[in-house]
């Protein structure tokens, strides 16, 4: 029987196991709580090999749907071939290695799920509801039933799987349907009791945490949580290439789609630079400080949403070539383009380096019918926005693949 755990593998939840990189270690306490969101660990395995072997039949299991007897003949194998000598009994040990991995990468997809806005604003609180096993952690027993916002900071500590065992479970609801449902609900999170433990005493790497009380060290992050600031690119003040510099070097032959009948407006004037930043990630269902936002663009491209967009390298914020109304334009140009086109740039007079972009436009009005021409361009070394000056200056950027046209979406 394939293993489920409230559904299937999914999209979201393979995604989280293929972005981590295998890293060997001597003991659990190497590597810990959110780190394991970019890096696959098996406590003791201190070779890449091992590891690697490790990784690739969760992955394999997982993507099939198989279960722990399918993982136990690899781990049998792979123990055998690298002459591997492991702490516990080889059910103990496969078991760990197998759940911890499958509940993990799970809970990592569902919040990769819940990031999405239109679902946020559809049902913006969270249900806790305690796993029903026969013995219970009173602290978990005791959150059971509790609505709070999802984008409340107690989320960020006690979303599920809140230590080893925990079967916990957290669900996306709206103030509607809770109050139907006899929950009551919180304007914000309970308050959190921490307590400092040592964790690893008797191994190499010992270490003194912080650690709400009642849930395990290690625990204490949402699942996917350390993942999408290292995916956010960095701001670039202006594109990293110049129009007519890409290749492949076909050319649009037709005009940009025409107006939209709605306006964009720019965010509030006389923000700091903060409250810019602010409202930009909000249109997106994040906020500094908290998680990334798995955005999927027009093509189903996701793009890591999170305060490493303005980060400067010193503390604070910049802007990505653009004032901080004209956020409000780049926003509203990824999340609804009239164009995304892709190119390998051939880079500029200073770095001659050849990158792949992705660049996306949008024509858009503007309170009182002013005209906004917008390009956002996107790749891993960093992203920038421009506000051009007219259609002549955009089009010179409309270069490369064509990958999505408003209108043609079939």
């Amino acid at each position: 029987m394939a293993v489920r755990y409230g559904n299937l593998p999914f999209r979201e939840q393979l995604d989280y196991l293929r972005e981590q990189v295998a890293v060997p270690t001597r003991t659990w306490t190497d590597i810990y709580g959110a780190e394991h969101d970019q890096a696959f660990m098996v406590a003791g395995a201190s070779r890449q090999a091992i590891v690697e072997d490790f990784q690739r039949s969760i992955r394999r299991v997982i993507e099939e749907g198989g279960t722990i007897a399918d993982f136990r003949r690899d781990f049998d194998d792979i123990v055998k071939r690298h002459g591997w000598s492991y702490r516990g009994s080889r059910g103990w040990r496969s078991r760990l290695i197998f759940e911890t991995n499958l509940m993990q990468s799970y809970h990592a997809g569902r919040e990769a799920q819940m990031a999405d806005p239109e679902l946020r604003r559809l049902r913006p609180f969270g249900l806790y509801r305690h796993g029903g096993s026969d013995d219970p952690r009173p602290e978990h027993l005791a959150h059971d039933g509790k609505v709070v916002p999802l984008d409340d900071p107690w989320w960020d500590v006690w979303s599920p799987k809140n230590g080893w065992g925990c079967s916990c479970k957290k669900y996306m609801i709206s103030r509607e349907q809770a109050e139907r449902e006899g929950y009551t609900v919180s304007e914000q999170g309970p308050e959190i009791d921490w307590e400092e433990r040592t964790v690893g005493e008797n191994g190499p790497s010992p270490r003194t945490v912080r650690v709400p009380r009642g849930i395990d060290p290690g625990f204490e992050h949402r699942p996917g949580s350390g993942r999408g600031r290292a995916l956010s690119p960095s701001p670039l003040g202006t594109p990293a290439g110049r129009p007519g510099r890409s290749l492949p070097a076909r050319r649009a032959g037709d005009p940009l789609p025409d107006y939209r009948d709605d306006e964009t407006a720019p965010f509030g004037a006389d923000q700091a630079p903060e409250a810019y930043v602010d409202d930009f990630l909000a249109a997106f269902g994040t906020r500094r400080g908290g998680d990334a936002a798995r955005f999927e663009d027009a093509v189903g491209e996701p793009l890591a949403i999170s305060d490493a967009l303005f980060d400067d390298g010193r503390g604070g914020v910049t802007l990505p070539g653009v004032g901080g109304r004209e956020l409000a334009m780049l926003a509203e140009t990824l999340r609804r383009p009239d164009e995304i086109w892709t190119a390998l740039d051939l880079g500029s007079d200073d770095d001659q380096r050849p990158r792949l972009r992705r660049r996306y436009l949008a024509r858009l009005v503007l309170p009182g019918g002013e005209e906004g021409l917008v390009l956002v361009d996107w790749g891993r070394d960093g992203w920038s926005g421009q506000r051009l000056e007219d259609l002549d200056a955009l089009n010179e950027w409309r270069q490369g693949v064509r990958l999505y046209r408003r209108g043609e979406e079939d």
